[in-house]
């Protein structure tokens, strides 16, 4: 039976190649779609580290350029912001709050390795802030104002990646100067850009005002209690306003700001889906049209198998075993080329993404190639023999 199909197959090989062809291309564009799709969905079930519900963040710019005027005034706005009831945590932070468009990084060496890691700079209320847990070691407080070092906590893939299983509590990091961070505490999980993007390799390095009076820092992350709403939104800001005379200051939820960013991760999801789903559409056509073509064609060979007796089963399972014979010598060529992506390691992503999206591909292609058959292939079978030799 295989064997005659291939005859067949062979026998319309022109034909027959576009249609591989149109599989072919169908794969690749519906595999590089799912693994967006499945690189997305792995990241976005994974726990970002911290709770934003109920979390803003006030922007605060000077119109001054006297960065001990601008400081004083700063401590003067946190402690204002620590007597609110409403309020039930505040610390600072450095332009790269959680959802924010910006990033920085920083070099972090120990031994022989050298790793490129996201920097937050944030103040020592920051994990009661966000509701963050440290899974080793401690968070940085006031117990280090008297530290030779700068005490940092890292992520957990930070840990894996710069000390391969080692213990990093109480590790020194060289600095650019002649300091040295310190790695106090580890945390689990920090995924600050978005829900959709992967976690990378990080570090909360310490804002301490008294140590860092040459510095000033715009960004307020604060924790309000349950249910609080614009009413009180409005009189913070308009406090805050009396205290920093002409200083511009925004008020952002963590939540709108997150919801932000989803949008940009959904929205090429969203535009590659689209032009899959036309590109597959065309392709089910295809094959739709060409089956029908075929069938109208060949009454006099299935009538003839009709009349040596094949029943009208195995007419249907030929034409469904001719389409699925198509289908897998496009993919064959699809996963040869597909499975490239995850031995080579391209745009570092996880191997299990690649292989996650390539079945899926290839299972969504036979159910397409089944789904296009199945009508003509019913209509084949009810043919009568004695009609389609009749025809001839």
């Amino acid at each position: 039976m295989i064997r005659h199909l291939f005859k067949l197959i062979w026998n319309r090989k022109r034909s027959n190649f576009l249609l591989i062809t149109e599989i072919f291309f169908c794969f690749l564009v519906l595999f590089a779609v799912l693994s967006l799709i499945v690189y997305n969905v792995r990241n976005y079930n994974k726990p970002l580290g911290f709770e934003h519900e109920n979390v803003w963040l006030l922007t605060m710019r000077p119109d001054t350029d006297s960065t001990a005027l601008n400081r004083q005034t700063l401590e003067q706005i946190i402690q204002r912001a620590k007597g609110f009831q409403e309020i039930e945590h505040v610390a600072l932070t450095n332009s790269n709050a959680p959802f924010a468009f910006s990033q920085m990084n920083n070099d972090l060496s120990y031994g022989q390795k050298k790793i490129m890691a996201d920097e937050y700079l944030v103040q020592d209320d920051f994990d009661k802030v966000m509701r963050m847990q440290v899974s080793h070691g401690r968070w940085f407080g006031e117990q280090d104002n008297a530290s030779h070092h700068y005490p940092i906590v890292i992520n957990k893939v930070l840990q894996q990646q710069l000390f391969e299983g080692e213990d990093p509590i109480g590790k020194l990091l060289p600095r650019n100067d002649s300091s040295s961070y310190q790695v106090v505490g580890v945390v689990d999980h920090y995924r600050p850009s978005s829900e959709y993007t992967a976690e990378e390799p990080g570090f909360f390095n310490r804002i301490h005002l008294p140590g860092n009076k040459n510095d000033f820092y715009g960004e307020l992350l604060i924790r309000v209690k349950p249910g609080t709403g614009v009413e009180f939104e409005e009189k913070m800001v308009k406090e805050f306003s009396g205290i920093g005379k002409g200083w511009t200051m925004e008020v952002a939820t963590l939540e709108k700001m997150r919801q932000n960013k989803a949008k940009m991760a959904k929205v090429p999801m969203i535009a590659l889906a689209i032009i899959c789903g036309f590109l597959i559409l065309n392709v089910a056509l295809g094959l739709f049209g060409v089956l029908w073509y075929n069938i109208s064609r060949r009454n006099g060979e299935i009538g003839l198998r009709r009349a040596l007796g094949a029943s009208a089963n195995q007419v249907y399972r030929q034409f469904i075993g001719e389409v699925l014979v198509l289908a897998t010598f496009g993919l064959v060529l699809g996963v040869a080329f597909a499975v490239q992506f995850p031995m080579l390691q391209v745009f570092e992503v996880e191997s299990a993404v690649y292989f996650i999206a390539l079945g899926i591909a290839v299972g969504l292609i036979y159910l397409l190639a089944i789904g296009c058959a199945f009508y003509p292939s019913r209509q084949a079978a009810a043919i009568h023999p004695a009609m389609a030799l009749h025809e001839e």
